[in-house]
This record gives C-alpha cells, sequence and structure tokens, in this order.
C-alpha cells in the first residue's frame, strides 16, 4: 500500500484500488458474481502485422495546423484568446443556438451543465445505463445521484418508457446520449416530458455531433443544454476538449462563469460559487476552428461507412447490425453477434489479422465503482437490454479515411469466422497507412477516393 501523505493534519490516502491490491486479477476477485461473471474479457492483442485497421483515426486538413501557427506566431494560445471566441461562434451557427462556450472536455462541459442546474445530494438524475462512465462520474461530482435507466428493446439509447420506470419525486434532471451517434428514436416525446415535469434535460452528443434526428432536426438541439467533446477519435477533433451550448441566450453569463472559477464579469476576484476550471486553450480552439464547416460532408461519409457495412454483411448468420436510424451516419458501426462467447471470438480472430474491434460499453450500474464506494444495491438492479448488449457487441473500424474496398477486406474477415471458405481479398494496406493518408492531406495532395 502506497505510504498515506499528510497536509498540515489532513489525511489523504489514496482511494485507487490499484494502489492498494496492485495485481489486475485481485483487483477483481473481490467483487459480487454478478459483476465479477459480466465483466469484460481482456482486450486481444494484434496478430505479428500490428494494427493495420484502428478503430478510429484523428482527422483534420492543413487548414487546422495552420490556424494552430498562426495562434502561437500571434501569442493567442490561451483560453482568453481570440480563437475560443471564433469556435463558439461555429457552433453557435451549426446548431443555430445563441450561446456556445468551448471547454477542456466533453466531461468538464457534462460537469458544468449540471452544475447550471443546481443539483444537489438529495436530486435524482436519470441517466443511461449503456453509455460512457463519465455520464456518471459527472453526476456523482455534483453531489446528485445517478439513476441507470435500461436501453429500449431493439434500442441502444432509452426511450420514454425506460425513463418513466425510473423517475422518482426526486429527479430533477434527465441526460440523453445519443449513444455511438445513433440519435435517441422518442427525443422530442423524451423533450416534452422533460418540460411538462419541469426537469432539466441534458443532450450529450459527445458521440452524436452532426447526428439528426428523424425529424431531421440536430441533436444537440433539443435539451436544455448540450455538451460534446473534441476528443481525438471524434469526427471533429481538438485532440481534447468540448463544448457546451444552451438553447436559451439566459444561459450565457452564467456558463461563463462556471467553466472560470466562478468568476465574476464585474468584481474580478469576487467568486460567489464553486466551480471548476473548464477552459479550452487558444491551441486547441484554434485546431478546432476550421473543422465545424467539414462537419456535414464528415457525417456524409460516415453514412456510406454504415451503408457500405450493411451490404457486405446483410444475410450473415449470427451477426446483427447497430440499430439503424432514419438518418443513418453512427459515429461508429457496431455489431452483435449471438454470444459472449462469439462475440469474444470475432474479436480475436479480427484481432490476429490486424483489425482492431471494441466492446460495447459495459453497464453503469455494473461498474466495480459502485462496489467499491459503497453503493448496496446498485449492481444488484437487472437492466436487461443495456446489459445484452454489453455482452454480446462490438464496434468496427469507422473512421474518415476508410473506403470501400477497407470495408470489403474487413466483412470478408468476418464472413470467414463463420465460413472458413470465404475468399478474402488482397490485402491493399500496410502498417501506418492512415497516417501516409493523413500526410497527403496536410501536404495537399489526396486524391478521391471510394
Amino acid at each position: 500500500m502506497r505510504e498515506a501523505v499528510t497536509v498540515g493534519r489532513m489525511w489523504q490516502p489514496s482511494l485507487y484500488i490499484g494502489s492498494i491490491v496492485a495485481h489486475p486479477e485481485d483487483r477483481v476477485a473481490i467483487l459480487p458474481p454478478r459483476i465479477k461473471d459480466s465483466m469484460p474479457s481482456p482486450e486481444p492483442k494484434p496478430g505479428e502485422s500490428g494494427w493495420l485497421y484502428r478503430v478510429l483515426e484523428p482527422y483534420y486538413t492543413r487548414e487546422s495546423v495552420d490556424n494552430v501557427m498562426e495562434a502561437m506566431m500571434e501569442g493567442q494560445i490561451s483560453s482568453g484568446a481570440a480563437w475560443p471566441r471564433k469556435l463558439a461562434e461555429n457552433i453557435c451557427s451549426l446548431y443555430n443556438v445563441p450561446v456556445a462556450l468551448p471547454t477542456s472536455s466533453g466531461a468538464s462541459a457534462l460537469m458544468v451543465s449540471l452544475l447550471a442546474c443546481d443539483l444537489g445530494p438529495q436530486d435524482h438524475v436519470l441517466v443511461p445505463s449503456f453509455t460512457m462512465v463519465a455520464v456518471a462520474n459527472a453526476v456523482t461530482m455534483v453531489g446528485a445521484t445517478p439513476v441507470f435507466c435500461d436501453s429500449a428493446p431493439g434500442s441502444l439509447n432509452p426511450g420514454m418508457e425506460e425513463i418513466l420506470q425510473k423517475a422518482t419525486p426526486r429527479t430533477k434532471a434527465v441526460i440523453i446520449c445519443h449513444t455511438y451517434g445513433v440519435a435517441a428514436k422518442e427525443i422530442q416525446k423524451l423533450a416534452d416530458l422533460c418540460r411538462e415535469r419541469c426537469w432539466w434535460l441534458i443532450e450529450d452528443i459527445c458521440e452524436a455531433m452532426g447526428t439528426k434526428a428523424d425529424n431531421g432536426q440536430l441533436v444537440g438541439t433539443f435539451g436544455d443544454f448540450a455538451v460534446s467533446s473534441l476528443y481525438a477519435n471524434k469526427p471533429i477533433t481538438a485532440g481534447d476538449g468540448g463544448w457546451i451550448h444552451a438553447r436559451e441566450a439566459k444561459h450565457h453569463d452564467r456558463l461563463k462563469s462556471l467553466i472560470n472559477h466562478g468568476f465574476d464579469p464585474a468584481y474580478h476576484f469576487l467568486h460567489f460559487e464553486t466551480a471548476p476550471n473548464a477552459k479550452m486553450n487558444g491551441l486547441g480552439a484554434a485546431f478546432a476552428c476550421s473543422q465545424i464547416k467539414l462537419l456535414p460532408s464528415i457525417m456524409e461519409q460516415r453514412a456510406k461507412l454504415a451503408e457500405w457495412y450493411r451490404e457486405e454483411l446483410s444475410g450473415l448468420a449470427g451477426i446483427q447490425c447497430i440499430e439503424q436510424a432514419r438518418h443513418d451516419a453512427p459515429w461508429v458501426f457496431g455489431i452483435q453477434a449471438s454470444s459472449r462467447s462469439a462475440r469474444d471470438s470475432i474479436r480475436e480472430h479480427l484481432a490476429d489479422h490486424g483489425v482492431e474491434t471494441r466492446n460495447y460499453f459495459y453497464p453503469l450500474h455494473l461498474e466495480p465503482v459502485n462496489f467499491y464506494s459503497g453503493q448496496p444495491g446498485v449492481y444488484d438492479i437487472v437492466l436487461p437490454h443495456a446489459e445484452h448488449l454489453a455482452q454480446v457487441g462490438l464496434y468496427l473500424p469507422t473512421h474518415s479515411f476508410l473506403v470501400r474496398a477497407d470495408l470489403t477486406y474487413i466483412c470478408s474477415l468476418i464472413k470467414r469466422f463463420f465460413e472458413p471458405s470465404t475468399a478474402v481479398p488482397e490485402l491493399q494496406r500496410g502498417l501506418g497507412w492512415a497516417n501516409a493518408e493523413r500526410s497527403k492531406i496536410l501536404k495537399g495532395t489526396e486524391t478521391s477516393s471510394g
């Protein structure tokens, strides 16, 4: 155990379980069977060739690089520089909202949105169980209680029924995530419900920037607040970063204060509430600024990838493709196997051939943090649809450098898993090919392909 340190008389021992139980297997050995029996298997390793196809690749253009150089040459590198304001203007234009503020990450944006809802220890926030852990973390870190909701049958996201099943008199907010870039089917009904019940609605579009709901409206425009991520694996990126935007101008001053230590615009060093430092630096904003206008074309390419994957995998027994929305352009393209063992075997098979994959999310109500942090009963909740997705789902390479031939090769490997006699086309890619394609874009020598 790492020796505790003191600050004055205050003890600050580490609460990270890794500092107490060093070996990974020992950390899970004492977990309840419900968690231990369903936890993900270790990640597969690539074959001798390494990873030829990564799940996701950062995509950006020469303009992003030039903007960063301009920011550096002009000293416009901090959160107070002009570039974060320019990025905010571009986001406001894309989403037709009056308020947008760049942040240090999607997670910090989510925390700021929850702080703006004035939540306390008595408040419940309804969240999907099938989503990224940052969602539950943010709710817990502001002092409220996450209440986990199941996915709707046949869907990645909760619907009206799943939300209403978990509503309590203490419910004050709802977070909808549009997981994997698939719009929640009943987002308009959920928005109407939240207005009727006087609940805050926060849309987490970290995986759904540019995603359209069935009615053609951009997700992120239904709720009181929307938060997004600009991490390197997102369609547009700042490396790290994110933003928060709001549908009503009245939220501007409070949000601006909340992302900046609670500074008051009139009295610089008077702070009237506790708040984080969630600002984005000028270099990150400069890098992302020019990419906002590229998002519609990037989403068109995501739609083509989804179309090609569905065509290549059509009729393949033992595989179900990711939920298909009316505007079908998921951030990542997922498939569901017939069982957990089949899913794990497919992943190992693809890894042997240099194709990286990821498991679907592990449900938040089953995360070990609920056990180690003393949340009795949370991991005993049964949310069958979220739990099933976690056991059988994986997602495939989905990024802006892929063309039809790449998907044909990947899907041929999947078909060969089920039918060993399946012919696999000759591999046209070598190690580091995506970096070479990125270099072409940055040098202005890229060619169109499809």
